[in-house]
């Protein structure tokens, strides 16, 4: 969350993810969310989905870059932008919340460009 350095919590992040990764897939970037952590990697994304009914309950959703549809920002302002990012599938909609000092236009870029 947001007791630890940035730096500190990517490096955690990266560790985190590894032990998801397949042979031959690369961990690029990781970002803050207000629970845990977005990675992106050479093929896809993952990212921890908290259980909002059960604290103790999380999964790690893996997305193939191929099978996101849509990424929506939500906009609150005419400069100011939110620190929310949805990621559709034809499955469902993921909501991700970063941290307040997240660059999240970054984030919208970084996983624009993946998918287009």
């Amino acid at each position: 969350m947001g007791f630890f350095k940035r730096a500190g919590n990517r490096k955690k992040h990266a560790e985190e993810a590894e032990q998801f990764l397949f042979e031959g897939e690369k961990l690029q970037s990781t970002y803050g969310l207000l629970v845990d952590f977005v990675a992106f990697t050479s093929h896809r994304i993952l990212f921890v989905d908290k259980s909002v009914l059960s604290k103790s309950k999380s999964v790690v959703v893996s997305i193939p870059y191929g099978k996101i549809e849509e990424i929506a920002i939500e906009k609150t302002g005419f400069f100011s932008v939110s620190n929310n990012i949805e990621i559709t599938t034809k499955k469902e909609t993921h909501s991700l919340t970063f941290l307040k000092d997240t660059n999240v236009m970054e984030v919208y870029r970084d996983l624009a460009k993946r998918i287009c």
